[in-house]
């Protein structure tokens, strides 16, 4: 058998021909696909903060809905008692509010 050694020895360091084999890899995935993730993390924090957003401005009108509807009906209390007991401006109305008072008392 043979026993030459090879004329040339076989290593991984071996240069590649043509030199930008190694490279074409890279470049056909283009520059772009690397902001993928972060731009679509960034649009989910995005959405997130606007729907948490939203919601607390919901609340918030709503209890400023409650609140005006707290004071309408407060509003409509005091004036039924200003008018059970008027408002004491005259005699006649001070009489009809003792009147009124004395009935509600006569019947309690």
């Amino acid at each position: 058998m043979n026993n030459l050694p090879p004329s040339r020895p076989f290593s991984t360091s071996a240069r590649v021909h043509p030199s930008f084999l190694p490279y074409l890899g890279t470049a056909s995935r283009g520059k772009g696909l690397k902001w993928i993730p972060p731009l679509a993390g960034l649009v989910a924090v995005g959405y997130g903060v606007s729907a948490f957003r939203e919601t607390q401005i919901e609340k918030h009108l709503l209890q400023v809905k409650e609140a005006e509807q707290a004071e309408l009906a407060q509003r409509r209390k005091d004036m039924a008692l200003a008018d059970a007991y008027g408002d004491r401006t005259n005699l006649e109305e001070l009489e009809r509010a003792m009147r009124v008072y004395e009935a509600q008392q006569g019947n309690e």
